[in-house]
């Protein structure tokens, strides 16, 4: 900035101002040229700043805008998957066990690839609090739908049957878990796109319809039972009825009421009787039992090939492995819905038993 440092020209000989004040003036042209210049870079300065930290503040809004957008899509998505996952469970329609497994497997795919893009979210360092139950709440849904199609085949077969329903019962409870995870997720984000000055929500996901029902082994048994009985329920009245419970040796016959003993020689075995208070026969009826309490958790089942309407017929399951003596245990037997069975309350019974 060479104006700053110019010299006036000298004034013509002869008269004008003496030497001295010519220089005063000069210097203070001078000091005045380089005051002007510093604010003028100043301001420039400060208008630079003022844009980088415009810039900056406009980036940063445009990344708390971005990831809910993309939250939106994700949440989306997932109710679509829960919605479709329910209500293939409380109406299978048509599907055959290997449709119905097949759709399952498919579900799963779905939330494995919405855990992954969770992940994969660009996300504002004020959020990644948030962000990390964001993270674990999509990551239980994967998982529970993992768990449900590794049990699938056998929660929709004979053998093996109570243990795969109780297990999907159990991974229900991971989509429980997940929708307490992102309602507090939601919280955080809401607090800090309100921080932003944005005015937009996080949206609502929630992954489970109806906690009661599906957190029932029972109501899981229930809804599996129009697929694996491979058709839909016949005409008129379905129902079964867990009628009474015998233990042996002994033949001591169970009350969930009052405590069991139950000695003697011989194999453990536990006998049920059903009960068909429907007008329709019954066949391939699912009856098992879980020993809890002791050393370890015994499980069995059998099947009833067929009980006339208004009959009664007796499942006898073994217990295979040694039940702990001296020690108060729980067992509990459960009689499978039928295709068309409405009330399943009386199919199930829970008696406290110990073996001497």
């Amino acid at each position: 900035m060479a104006f700053l440092d110019e010299e006036e020209a000298l004034a013509p000989p002869g008269g004008g101002e003496p030497p001295f004040r010519r220089g005063h003036d000069r210097q203070r042209q001078i000091m005045w040229r380089r005051a002007v210049g510093v604010g003028v870079f100043l301001v420039l300065l400060i208008l630079i700043v003022l844009g980088i930290k415009g810039c900056l503040n406009a980036r940063k809004q445009r990344g708390f805008e971005n990831y809910a957008s993309d939250l939106n899509a994700i949440a989306a998505q997932s109710k679509q998957l829960s919605t479709g996952f329910f209500n293939r469970l409380n109406d299978p329609g048509n599907l055959s066990p290997l449709s119905f497994e097949a759709e399952v497997k498919a579900d799963r795919g779905a939330a494995e690839s919405l855990a992954s893009r969770v992940d994969a979210l660009s996300t504002p360092d004020e959020l990644k609090s948030a962000q990390t139950e964001l993270n674990l709440a999509f990551q239980l849904r994967r998982d529970a739908l993992t768990g449900i199609a590794d049990n699938i085949s056998s929660a929709l077969g004979k053998q093996g049957r109570l243990g795969a329903v109780n297990a999907i019962a159990g991974y229900m409870r991971y989509f429980l878990a997940s929708d307490v995870l992102y309602q507090r997720a939601q919280a955080q984000i809401d607090a800090g796109l309100q921080d932003q000055g944005i005015n937009e929500k996080a949206p609502d996901s929630a992954f489970l319809t109806d906690p009661e029902r599906w957190l029932d082994p029972l109501q899981v048994s229930s809804a599996l039972a129009l697929v694996s009985g491979g058709k839909q329920a016949t005409s008129g009245t379905h129902g079964l009825a867990l009628y009474q419970t015998t233990v042996k040796p002994g033949n001591v016959s169970l009350d969930p009421n009052s405590p069991a003993t139950i000695s003697g020689s011989g194999p453990p075995e536990v006998d049920v009787q059903v009960q068909n208070q429907g007008d329709s026969e019954e066949t391939n009826v699912g009856v098992s039992f879980q020993l809890t309490g002791g050393s370890q958790t015994i499980s069995g089942d059998a099947t009833i090939p067929r009980i006339a309407a208004g009959g009664i017929q007796t499942a006898s399951i073994p217990i295979q492995s040694a039940p702990d003596t001296g020690k108060q245990l729980t067992l509990e037997v459960t009689v499978q819905p039928v295709p068309g069975e409405q009330i399943a309350d009386n199919n199930r019974s829970t008696y406290q038993v110990t073996f001497h």
